[in-house]
Formats: structure tokens, C-alpha cells, sequence
């Protein structure tokens, strides 16, 4: 009875810790894998308005891939320390303004200090990638652009 005895504590000792030791193996390989997550973050359609103030008009460059519109805006006889707004427009030939996909409108305003009493205000309008996919679905699209004193 006692050899039966030892033989089934051995027994036990031996098979409990065999479980201990594979359990421990697979948990330090669950452990060790690298699990991948993705996010994806909505990126809100903006456009983008860039002056530069000058003396003659720039000569025209090739437009980069984001680029909407550039152009120059002519002044003269302007206060060189007064502050005038600059209006960018997105309108079709009938002169009604087009909306953003927040369904507001496509227009952008900067206040600028021209500095000179005449020149050129050389203006880039730019677009990120959702803005300017929305603005290549409007048909017809024109920039106004105005420079008002303020």
C-alpha cells in the first residue's frame, strides 16, 4: 500500500508538473506575438490661401498637385500701412458661390498689409487631398478674388 501510495503522488507530481511547464511554454508564445492594429483618422476638407506681395507680377510656375488657383492681383495707390482683406471665391459662371462637403461655402479671406502704394498681391490657393477630390466633381468651377481696404 505505501509503493502504491508513493507510485501515485509521483504520479500526480509528475503529470501536475508537466501541465505547469506547457502551460507556461504556450502562454509565453501567446505572449510574444504581435498583434497589428490599424486606425483611420477622417481628415477634414480644408482649403489653403498663400500671399506674397510683390513688385511686378510673378511669372507663372508649374502648379503643384494641390494647387487650385494661382494668380495675381494688381493695387495701386493703396495705404502701404492700412490693412486690406483678401477674398478667394470658388463660384460657377453664374456667380453663385459652391459649398464645401460641410456645406459651407468655398471662400477664403486673409487680412494683408500690402506695404507699397502699388504692386501685386500673388496669390496661391491650395487644397488637402479631400478638398480638392470635392472640387474636381463641381463643374464649371472660377476664383473670384477681391482686395477690398478694410
Amino acid at each position: 500500500m505505501k509503493k502504491s501510495l508513493t507510485l501515485l503522488i509521483v504520479g500526480l507530481t509528475i503529470i501536475g508538473s508537466g501541465l505547469f511547464i506547457g502551460k507556461s511554454l504556450f502562454s509565453n508564445n501567446e505572449a510574444t506575438k504581435q498583434t497589428t492594429a490599424s486606425t483611420t483618422k477622417d481628415i477634414p476638407p480644408e482649403l489653403f490661401l498663400e500671399t506674397e506681395i510683390l513688385d511686378t507680377k510673378k511669372p507663372e510656375t508649374r502648379p503643384a498637385t494641390n494647387e487650385l488657383y494661382q494668380g495675381d492681383l494688381s493695387f495701386t495707390h493703396a495705404d502701404p500701412k492700412k490693412k486690406y482683406l483678401l477674398t478667394i471665391r470658388l463660384i460657377d459662371k453664374a456667380n453663385h458661390e459652391y459649398a464645401g462637403p460641410d456645406k459651407k461655402p468655398l471662400k477664403r479671406e486673409k487680412e494683408v498689409v500690402l506695404g507699397k502704394t502699388e504692386g501685386v498681391v500673388h496669390v496661391v490657393v491650395k487644397a488637402n487631398r479631400p478638398m480638392f477630390e470635392h472640387i474636381q466633381n463641381l463643374k464649371e468651377t472660377q476664383v473670384s478674388a477681391t482686395l477690398k481696404e478694410e
